[in-house]
């Protein structure tokens, strides 16, 4: 079983997140269950916190039975357009990035989530090379669902992730990396029996 915990941000709750976790170690052994030890606590994180000492503590004690993705969007100028500071604007790029190489160290397999929409569809490409270049192999990417499209932008979408596959083939990228947008399952039929797959 997978205990998801995504935002907001659960980083800031993680005195709240600790108490949950250990209720439900404690409830699994006292029930004798069959998912005692078999059981996950996934993150979905902006990663501002990550390094904390609260986290760290949190992330050694249970870190067997953690997935943690941290979502950064990739170059600076991309993640800065959308993922800014409330109260100063700012973006907070730098902030994140210096807390990837610990995370790598911990979740070498730690894969991102990158969000895409109508403004940073010309960064695509440079984006996903730079996430590769930090380290990450797995990156995930979304395209928000809001109607927040414009004219052309689904031309100028094809062009990058052209580009890009072009790009990831030409530099045998594809070896050590994977691309959500790149999956060879997109546009095929899913089936209802073995593909029932329900995650965000």
């Amino acid at each position: 079983v997978v205990w998801d915990f995504i935002g907001g941000e659960p980083f800031l709750e993680i005195d709240l997140i600790d108490q949950i976790s250990d209720y439900i170690k404690l409830e699994l052994y006292r029930r004798d269950h069959r998912w005692f030890n078999s059981y996950r606590l996934s993150f979905a994180t902006n990663g501002l916190s990550y390094h904390t000492e609260k986290v760290q503590d949190y992330i050694k004690k249970n870190h067997d039975h953690l997935s943690i993705g941290i979502t950064i969007d990739g170059t600076e100028l991309l993640h800065d357009l959308n993922r800014v500071y409330k109260n100063s604007g700012k973006g907070s790029y730098k902030d994140v990035v210096k807390n990837i190489p610990l995370w790598l160290s911990q979740f070498p397999n730690g894969a991102t989530k990158v969000t895409i929409c109508s403004e940073n569809i010309p960064y695509i490409k440079e984006s996903v090379l730079h996430l590769m270049g930090l380290g990450i192999h797995e990156i995930n990417i979304n395209c928000v669902f809001e109607n927040v499209w414009k004219k052309n932008d689904n031309k100028l979408f094809e062009q990058q992730l052209l580009e890009l596959a072009d790009y990831i083939i030409d530099n045998d990228l594809y070896r050590e990396n994977t691309c959500s947008f790149f999956n060879e399952f997109i546009g095929k039929p899913l089936s209802c029996e073995t593909e029932n797959q329900n995650w965000c």
